[in-house]
């Protein structure tokens, strides 16, 4: 009787067992379902899916403190007044002080993130972009509650100006407190699971962000978007942390008058779906780690390889400005292929083809483009003085490296023929430093251009008068020597797709005519704040592109005094508690 009484416990206790077993095994794989935000962007998992742009930065005041030392008195001037701008805009109009309100329970990192406006959020059909959705956009901010009892204390009565009064609704079971102005809403705000405060000028924002939080995709869902950042990890604490649906943003760049991605800065990247990045601050150096990913569904497929390292070897130390590649026959193939939903001012290959036709009568596939099967790149180089110039000038500089010299000899020959006979320029056999070359001057000599080998596999044109005595004979000091190149490119990527240098401290001097434009006034304060630009990229994967973007800083011997005061004078009187 006793080992009967005893057996149903054995196993009443196994079954208990076997079930605590199998309950942990479901709740692992639905956990393991389940998206997680460790290590992305402040505020992922309650940002929608379909949003455009984040950007996400740090709280740390020390990180701030050392971006306003960077650059120009001018510079740090603009930086300081757009700081100031965004306090005044987003707190001083509503009497928030970020140091009395938020910095006292704020996390380690807040986001402001631009969503898709609801109508097109909510559709399963692609929106027709409309220039009026973005004009009236505007962004959310997450701000994470790291000390949660400071929050309670600060957040439960708002101080709200004499002018404004404030309201309470529900939304999903989530209280949205709204602070109105005398015409319009001046925000509305939510705390979210006691983890986050959302706050945004349009309180259907703040409802996207709750719908996510109750249960619909967030951006942590999006192709590519929690792999991307978890690349991108770094023993440095970001300064900032980046995420652009490309398609998107490029729309938002070229058409929202705010415009807080500049529309140059995605022409790069424009083919891509999604692209993230972290931004680090150094004592002379802002620093930028990318990854750029293509759609899942795209025919496009990054192609050329990794070999870009020849150039630097070959070009002067003083070159001003330089984009190279792996192989050009590779990098054309790219461009041409088939991009569907292109973005609008997508680039478009078939214009440089009908164009070299047109002025050559060549066939710029045929006669080109086969034969540039290596590395190329494009250079602005300052040309010692000439009889004609007695001043420095800036000239082009071409090279492409390739397998097949024959083929290209053809084609130079093609082109010797049509300078000569087409436009009557003079076409001249000449030998520079012992190599032969061939000229090409325009009929008053307003223009003149050298191509010409180095090596056996690496052609060249000059454009520019004495421009091709920068090469021949070979720099002893080439570029990728120079102190100020290897500080722009001191990327830790050990095999190279590509690299891009600019020189802003020479495009700056004087006494060297450039064919430039001159900058409005405000886009020169910033450009002499720095000192060079360098970009390095690498291809991961048919479908992924790394991206090292490092900006060599000027940089002020003086600590960053105060913002400038606050140009909104709020009023201190709390409207009465509704």
């Amino acid at each position: 009787m006793l080992k009967l009484k005893q057996k149903p416990k054995q196993l009443l206790t196994l079954g208990a067992a076997a079930g605590l077993i199998t309950g942990g095994a479901v709740a692992w794989l639905l956990v393991q379902q389940k998206p997680t935000a460790v290590g992305l962007p402040a505020g992922s998992e309650v940002l929608p899916k379909e949003t455009i742009a984040t950007f996400s930065f740090s709280t740390n005041e020390g990180q701030w403190q050392q971006l306003r030392r960077l650059g120009t008195p001018e510079s740090q001037a603009m930086l300081d007044r757009s700081l100031a701008d965004w306090r005044d805009r987003f707190l001083t109009t509503n009497n928030l002080n970020y140091k009395r309100d938020i910095q006292p329970w704020v996390g380690e990192e807040m986001t402001v993130a631009f969503l898709q406006p609801p109508q097109a959020a909510n559709s399963q059909q692609v929106q027709p972009y409309s220039p009026a959705s973005l004009d009236a956009q505007t962004p959310v901010i997450v701000l994470p509650i790291a000390k949660p009892d400071k929050a309670q204390q600060i957040l439960a009565t708002p101080k709200v100006s004499s002018t404004q009064e404030w309201v309470d609704r529900d939304y999903k079971g989530l209280k949205i407190r709204e602070v109105h102005g005398q015409a319009q809403t001046a925000y509305a705000a939510s705390v979210i699971d006691n983890r986050f405060v959302v706050m945004s000028q349009n309180p259907q924002a703040v409802e996207q962000v709750i719908d996510v939080y109750k249960g619909k995709a967030s951006i942590v869902q999006a192709p590519g978007y929690g792999q991307a950042f978890r690349q991108l990890e770094t023993t440095s604490e970001p300064w900032m942390r980046l995420y652009l649906n490309v398609p998107e943003a490029t729309a938002l760049a070229a058409n929202n008058p705010m415009q807080p991605i500049p529309p140059q800065a995605m022409i790069p990247i424009q083919m891509n779906q999604g692209f993230a990045a972290i931004g680090t601050v150094d004592r002379e150096q802002v620093r930028f780690q990318g990854i750029g990913w293509l759609p899942s569904d795209s025919k496009i497929r990054f192609r050329g390889g990794n070999r870009a390292e020849k150039v630097p070897t070959i070009l002067p130390s003083d070159s001003l400005l330089m984009a190279s590649g792996s192989s050009f026959e590779q990098f054309w193939q790219t461009l041409g292929q088939p991009q569907e939903n292109s973005p609008r001012g997508q680039f478009n290959p078939d214009l440089i083809r009908q164009s070299f036709n047109n002025l050559t009568g060549l066939d710029f596939d045929k006669d080109m483009v086969d034969w540039m099967d290596g590395e190329f790149s494009l250079a602005l180089i300052a040309a010692p003085p000439s009889g004609q110039s007695p001043q420095p000038r800036a000239g082009v500089l071409l090279l492409a490296q390739t397998t097949d010299r024959r083929k290209a000899d053809a084609a130079f020959q093609k082109l010797d023929k049509v300078v000569g006979e087409r436009y009557r320029y003079q076409v001249t056999e000449a030998k520079l430093s012992g190599q032969p070359v061939v000229t090409w001057v325009s009929p008053f000599g307003s223009l003149s251009m050298t191509r010409g080998w180095l090596d056996s596999n690496v052609a060249f044109l000059a454009i520019g008068p004495n421009l091709a005595s920068t090469i021949l004979p070979a720099s002893t000091t080439p570029l990728a020597q120079d102190p100020l190149f290897q500080g722009a490119v001191s990327s830790d990527l050990k095999e190279k797709n590509g690299q891009f240098f600019v020189n802003l401290d020479r495009l700056a001097n004087p006494n060297v005519a450039l064919p430039l434009p001159k900058l409005p006034a405000n886009n020169q304060k910033v450009v002499n704040a720095i000192r060079a630009i360098g970009v390095t990229t690498a291809i991961q994967d048919g479908r992924t592109m790394r991206y090292d973007i490092e900006l060599q800083m000027n940089k002020s011997p003086k600590a960053p005094g105060a913002l400038p005061a606050p140009q909104i004078s709020p009023s201190a009187s709390p409207a009465p508690a509704q």
